[in-house]
């Protein structure tokens, strides 16, 4: 799984307002996705290139190992888990003994974001099919009404009563459409909304 960059991005933003600690986001590789430091995204740090590569799962860096290790300064970074797949390190700066229970509510934020976008994404795809299985109904409906008016045409006197039923149901099919392109036009626009707040 690839962390998208909005997410990293939120995490980073929502450690510095509150513990005001420099925070890095790293992926593949110890590629730095997200920082506090604009400067730092794209850099490799080696301490989490070593983390994201399996070979550790957290690394407290002293100001001596920062000295000696490629793009780190002293922190603590620690592997991201979701659904049993390393799929981030976040590092934070400063004394790895006070910084290391930030990094890890850092890491439980970041799998809420991930399991509420996860969820949003589901819950449109619920939407949609539901949207696309009532205006199904509806167009059968439509199609049906059409035919029935048809019959009780042939029908002629006879078929007044089935008249009615055929402009209930015509008219119900069109309430039925109008509902479904209203739900599919609040979606749309939840959607739009979503991707401009980098949900």
């Amino acid at each position: 799984m690839n962390l998208p960059v909005e997410i990293a991005q939120r995490i980073v933003e929502l450690v510095k307002g509150a513990a005001g600690a420099n925070v890095n986001v790293m992926g593949e590789g110890g590629r730095i996705i997200a920082s506090s430091d604009p400067a730092r995204v794209g850099t490799i740090h080696e301490g989490a290139r070593r983390i994201m590569a399996g070979e550790l799962d957290e690394v407290a860096v002293t100001p001596a190992m920062a000295a000696a290790m490629e793009g780190a300064r002293p922190g603590y970074n620690g592997a991201v888990y979701h659904r049993g797949a390393r799929i981030a390190c976040i590092g934070v700066s400063g004394d790895p003994e006070l910084v290391r229970p930030v990094q890890k509510m850092a890491a439980v934020v970041m799998i809420q974001e991930l399991e509420r976008r996860e969820l949003a994404e589901r819950e449109r795809a619920f939407e949609r099919e539901v949207s696309a299985e009532i205006g199904e109904i509806a167009e059968r409906m439509l199609v049906l009404s059409l035919n029935g008016s048809v019959i009780a045409a042939r029908l002629g006197q006879q078929g007044r009563g089935f008249k009615i039923v055929v402009a209930e149901m015509r008219s119900l099919a069109g309430q039925i459409g109008d509902r479904v392109r209203a739900l599919e036009r609040r979606a749309a626009g939840r959607d739009a909304a979503s991707s401009e707040a980098g949900d």
